[in-house]
């Protein structure tokens, strides 16, 4: 049995009821761009780590195009990660059934991350981005996303009754999503923050724009959940109306964890804010952006906490003594 006899089995049986829609299709695109042209032949117990590492340096310089062509740069390292956990979680199932002993995919051991690169805005330029954002009618959307650091996928499927007026929080479910213009809800984390006043209430405003609908944002034209593509381009017509230069929409989310830090919040704090499940992954993503001062006072607040964790201890060890 080929890779590829037993991949395309496996998306059937496996990953077909498994899987969300959007992910299987996403799975598909992956295993016909690049797993498939590039290992696809290979007998499955032919598959050696080598194999796999030679895979994956191949797709990350030349991205399954002709390498002596300009026109098509290489893989990103967010895809390349794609396309390893997914030959992983594939070859697994074939462990378990004893097709193979081991998974080389798993044996392959990916080089770290590098730490994101980030377009941050100044004070000044998110002044001039929300200025821009209120002038086309669309502060609610993006003054949100800016201060509670929203991944797109969340802010798009957010829903009204998400919004706690009273408490002033916002509950983001994970696991919903928005496919085919429709709200999907899958299983997933919630995570609850708080929000000021202010944008409370310009949220209230904006809900009573079309109080009959359940969603917190919805197109005017389609009376439907926004798509992705739209909120990017809307993004850029803020920059162009600002006159400022481009950026990605992931920038908000960045600029948002970046200046939260510089404000005094608390690493584990922008950590739960941003839905990031380890507090060390925030610290890697953004230390760099944060000025020694900040960098020192964080150093010194774990240190007070290590050393009252440490009095706790001794407290306790005297009290089991009596």
């Amino acid at each position: 049995m080929t890779l590829r006899e037993y991949i395309l089995r496996w998306q059937e049986i496996c990953d077909k009821n498994q899987s969300r829609s959007t992910t299987y299709a996403a799975h598909g695109c992956l295993f016909k761009n690049h797993i498939l042209p590039g290992l696809g032949d290979i007998p499955l117990s032919e598959l050696t780590v080598e194999r796999v590492g030679e895979f994956l340096e191949e797709r990350k310089h030349f991205g399954g195009h002709r390498p002596e062509s300009p026109e098509y740069p290489r893989l990103g390292e967010h895809t390349m990660r794609h396309i390893h956990r997914l030959l992983q979680q594939c070859l697994d199932q074939a462990v378990r059934e004893g097709l193979i002993t081991d998974n080389p995919a798993r044996a392959f051991r990916y080089p770290k991350p590098r730490k994101i690169s980030a377009n941050v805005l100044t004070p000044t330029k998110i002044e001039d981005y929300l200025d821009a954002a209120k002038r086309l009618g669309h502060l609610p959307m993006f003054l949100l996303a800016l201060t509670a650091g929203l991944r797109q996928r969340e802010l798009i499927a957010l829903k009204w009754s998400d919004l706690d007026v009273k408490k002033w929080t916002l509950t983001i479910s994970e696991g919903r999503s928005v496919e085919q213009r429709k709200l999907v809800e899958y299983k997933g984390r919630t995570r609850t923050i708080g929000l000021p006043l202010e944008l409370v209430e310009l949220l209230a405003e904006e809900h009573a724009r079309h109080p009959g609908s359940p969603l917190m944002f919805m197109h005017p034209a389609t009376q439907k959940p926004y798509l992705p593509q739209t909120v990017r381009r809307l993004h850029r017509e803020i920059l162009k109306e600002a006159g400022l230069d481009h950026i990605r929409f992931q920038d908000i989310r960045h600029t948002c964890a970046v200046l939260s830090l510089q404000n005094g919040m608390g690493i584990k704090e922008v950590a739960q804010m941003l839905g990031h499940f380890r507090a060390t992954m925030t610290w890697q993503n953004y230390e760099a952006y944060l000025t020694q001062e900040v960098v020192q006072q964080m150093e010194q607040s774990d240190q007070t906490t290590e050393n009252e964790l440490r009095q706790a201890v001794d407290l306790l060890e005297n009290l089991l003594e009596f």
